[in-house]
């Protein structure tokens, strides 16, 4: 592993664990109060899926879908202003200085992540939280999942974390009557 690649793997991610989620909007309603966000935009969504039947009966499951802060983020590529911008860090942004409001970057995502704030007629997307993490803090809608579905940190403490949490969850089965 060469030493760029180091420093992308030991970057903060924010990681979402669908199987945790109980679509309780907590991070939804975190990000938008977090960066004043009227009806309409947002930043966080969380998407039901279901009921869908299982063993005989129904369950719902739920989506955690922002941002993914892409290594070659094409709304940064297509924004005509450079509104749209990413950090060192990987964390891709939109400066509302410097935003018309034209939507280009919603057109070229494609993951339809970024929307026009109707109250500003600017972009709104998710930021990572980035000057809450620029503070040492996790970002809001990590923050407030009362589940633990979402959780931040280095991409291998990350990882470590869901490995060590699949293995108890692994072992709690087997020792069930």
């Amino acid at each position: 592993m060469n030493e760029d690649n180091r420093k992308v793997y030991k970057k903060n991610v924010l990681s979402a664990d669908s199987s945790l989620c109980i679509g309780c909007f907590s991070c939804q309603t975190a990000c938008k109060l977090e960066h004043d966000l009227p009806e309409g935009p947002r930043t966080v969504k969380v998407i039901r899926l279901g009921p869908t039947e299982h063993n005989g009966g129904l369950v719902m499951h739920y989506l955690h879908q922002t941002c993914l802060h892409c290594e070659e983020p094409a709304c940064v590529y297509a924004c005509p202003t450079g509104a749209m911008q990413k950090r060192d860090d990987g964390i891709v942004f939109s400066d509302p200085d410097m935003c018309i409001g034209c939507r280009t970057c919603s057109v070229a995502c494609p993951y339809g992540v970024p929307e026009l704030n109707t109250a500003t007629g600017k972009i709104a997307k998710c930021d990572g939280c980035r000057e809450r993490v620029d503070r040492g803090l996790w970002p809001s809608c990590a923050l407030k999942c009362p589940t633990g579905a979402l959780t931040y940190g280095t991409a291998d403490g990350v990882v470590r974390d869901r490995r060590d949490r699949a293995a108890a969850r692994i072992a709690q089965s087997f020792s069930k009557p």
